[in-house]
């Protein structure tokens, strides 16, 4: 609809999810363009620091992600600008001749480099992602193992862990010096996540 900068309330704005959801909910939330705990006053604190050890490591790793990925961010945020692109989008935006695409409603792309599916259930240990493109090349963000698309992967996930791929051919720019904000990051250095396509090629 043209609103770019859009997400939820992490936690939802009423009631009171369980840790393992509430956690599940801001690694979602970080792969949105909108990224904020909120919630009524009515509600249970929610800190991450006053959850479980484990999750409170899992919400820390999801925010160190989101924060790493700024320069990607803003810079999908200027080309929407100038060019009137979603910035999150379903997969169908970018594979429109992949009818398969058409019906996947529980992952998205951020930009065209990355594919996120969300764990939103409770107690899983794994969940079947849908890679389009049949002559695409995906990779694990986190074990850079490469998957041939057009077809269903499934993913063992732990708490920490929710599928994000790289798509081949594309670089990535992060910054991975952990900071207390955005603004004293900087002069850090960039660190270019670069992934090959079928052609061994890549670009921004």
């Amino acid at each position: 609809a043209g609103i770019t900068f859009s997400g939820a309330d992490v936690g939802g704005f009423f009631k009171n999810p369980d840790s393992e959801l509430l956690t599940r909910w801001y690694q979602a939330a970080a792969y949105q363009p909108f990224f904020r705990a909120h919630a009524h006053l009515d509600t249970r604190r929610r800190e991450p620091w006053l959850l479980p050890e484990d999750n409170m490591v899992a919400i820390r790793q999801a925010i160190q992600a989101r924060y790493s990925l700024l320069p990607y961010w803003y810079t999908l945020f200027y080309i929407a600008e100038i060019e009137g692109g979603p910035v999150m989008k379903p997969l169908w935006v970018d594979f429109p001749k992949d009818r398969t695409s058409f019906t996947v409603e529980d992952q998205h792309l951020v930009g065209s480099a990355l594919l996120v599916h969300p764990v939103t259930d409770a107690g899983v240990s794994g969940v079947q992602v849908y890679l389009p493109g049949t002559n695409q090349f995906w990779y694990d963000v986190d074990t850079y193992q490469r998957h041939s698309g057009g077809k269903q992967l499934y993913v063992p996930v732990t708490l920490d862990k929710i599928p994000v791929f790289q798509r081949g051919g594309f670089i990535v720019p992060r910054k991975q010096r952990m900071r207390r904000s955005s603004s004293l990051t900087y002069h850090d250095p960039y660190t270019l996540i670069v992934t090959l396509d079928s052609q061994s090629s890549a670009h921004g």
